[in-house]
């Protein structure tokens, strides 16, 4: 998790306080209590998709009371997908890569969606955004990471990649699509598993 993230948020309740609105001070406080426990209290290197969603819907909502409500969040997974497993900090990391390149940028009416379906044996999870895009050369990139180090900086979407290649196989991971100005989708592929996660 970017460390600048737990500041922002720290000085934002610092704010809040100091302004005398203690019940935002309270979801803020719970949210962020919330979150850094889903992150670090586990050993374990996977979650549960269900977990992940909260993780995810936590981030946002500590977002929008930084920046106004700058994102609109929809979450369309069936229940019978949330039991199931994924690498720990797979959807946070593609999360904040859009907000941070689709809300900063200034777009209005900032949308994320997070879906997911079962296709045969395998779980589809889609993650888009009506934000700014991203360039052909940078798609071209992430589709293929494998090939490649570190050439464009960031690392959080190419973390994921490199991990989901890692546990699953060449034949899963994320895939990226975007057009300049109007869209980036990412759709990340995972094989139907059901595994005991320790929730201690």
């Amino acid at each position: 998790i970017n460390p600048h993230f737990l500041y922002n948020t720290l000085d934002m309740i610092n704010w809040l306080s100091q302004t005398g609105r203690k019940e935002e001070v309270t979801r803020a406080v719970q949210a962020l209590s919330r979150f850094y426990k889903l992150t670090l209290s586990r050993r374990e290197l996977m979650n549960t998709i269900g977990d992940e969603l909260e993780h995810v819907s936590l981030y946002v909502q500590l977002q929008n009371m930084r920046y106004e409500n700058c994102a609109t969040l929809v979450v369309d997974v069936p229940e019978e997908l949330c039991g199931y497993t994924i690498p720990k900090l797979t959807f946070q990391p593609l999360v904040e890569n859009a907000i941070i390149h689709g809300f900063t940028a200034g777009k209005e009416g900032y949308m994320l969606s997070l879906r997911g379906y079962r296709r045969e044996e395998d779980v589809c999870i889609e993650i888009y955004d009506n934000g700014i895009g991203v360039d052909k050369e940078y798609l071209k990139y992430i589709n293929n990471v494998e090939k490649g180090v570190g050439l464009y900086g960031g690392l959080g979407v190419e973390n994921v990649q490199k991990r989901l290649l890692l546990i699953y196989g060449m034949r899963y991971g994320i895939k990226m699509e975007s057009e300049k100005g109007r869209y980036t989708k990412v759709v990340i592929l995972l094989p139907y598993r059901r595994e005991q996660v320790d929730k201690t």
